[in-house]
């Protein structure tokens, strides 16, 4: 039986993009396109790994990732973290050229606040980070050395 990888992500094309290249790598992949709809189909399915992009509508992959571990039936569930926050703020970095101003700021004093806040929580991070725009391949390998074939 396949094991199961389940993709929170609010980008449809990332969640298609992904469950390709797990299904061609023996891996059963299903998507959530939010994070509530995320914890439905933990909930549902059982999945052996997730993943979580960071920022969403309706619960961000953070709040989501601190649900999880704080719920002993999922606290133990490999979750790589999926974040374009860098191409974020290299498109906020270009406006400031323009504007002269920081607009980035914030967003990474949010993202810089809400680890620190994990952290004090007692929160485990998760295993691993991984930066948008990726190579579908280099997630199924991360994905690999978690959980196995």
């Amino acid at each position: 039986m396949a094991k199961k990888v389940l993709i929170v992500d609010d980008d449809a094309n990332t969640v298609k993009f992904l469950s390709v290249a797990l299904t061609e790598n023996g891996y059963e992949a299903i998507g959530a396109f939010n994070g509530q709809e995320g914890l439905q189909k933990v909930e549902q399915e059982a999945p052996h790994l997730i993943l979580l992009d960071v920022m969403m509508p309706k619960k961000s992959g953070f709040v989501l990732f601190k649900e999880l571990r704080r719920d002993n039936r999922y606290k133990d569930i490999p979750v790589i973290m999926l974040t374009g926050v860098s191409a974020s703020l290299h498109e906020l970095e270009e406006k400031k050229k323009d504007t002269f101003e920081s607009p980035y700021a914030s967003m990474r004093d949010a993202l810089r606040k809400t680890i620190a806040e994990m952290r004090e929580e007692g929160d485990v991070r998760p295993q691993l980070f991984i930066e948008k725009p990726f190579d579908p391949e280099d997630v199924v390998k991360k994905v690999q050395e978690l959980i196995g074939d």
